[in-house]
């Protein structure tokens, strides 16, 4: 079973992301706001975080970059409409919720490339 920690600000796509991957088979959690998934994911191992942009406190980059520092081969799904300066895997918004399936589907490939 993999884990993977939603990080969204828009609350009805967590919703949303977080039962099509429940009922997928997939172990899943959520965090409110990106300094809570940092905290999050430096107590446990997830294989992937999802993330969108959080308009204030610590963005979406600087915890992409704080994930990257402490775990490399972290694998960061960014969920939005501007590209970051991170190498945090982009899918760009309005979400494709097929293609975002495939994209979960492909995360041992992923993990193993990173």
């Amino acid at each position: 079973m993999t884990d993977l920690l939603l990080c969204l600000n828009n609350q009805l796509l967590t919703k949303n992301l977080y039962g099509m991957l429940r009922d997928e088979g997939y172990s899943v959690e959520t965090a409110d706001h990106p300094s809570l998934a940092v905290q999050m994911v430096l107590r446990e191992d997830y294989t992937a975080v999802v993330m969108d942009a959080e308009p204030f406190g610590l963005s979406v980059e600087a915890a992409i970059k704080i994930f990257k520092a402490v775990l490399p081969e972290l694998l960061v799904i960014f969920i939005g409409y501007d590209k970051l300066d991170t190498d945090a895997l982009s899918i760009e918004a309005p979400l494709d919720l097929a293609a975002f399936r495939q994209t979960i589907h492909e995360l041992p490939r992923l993990r193993h490339l990173n």
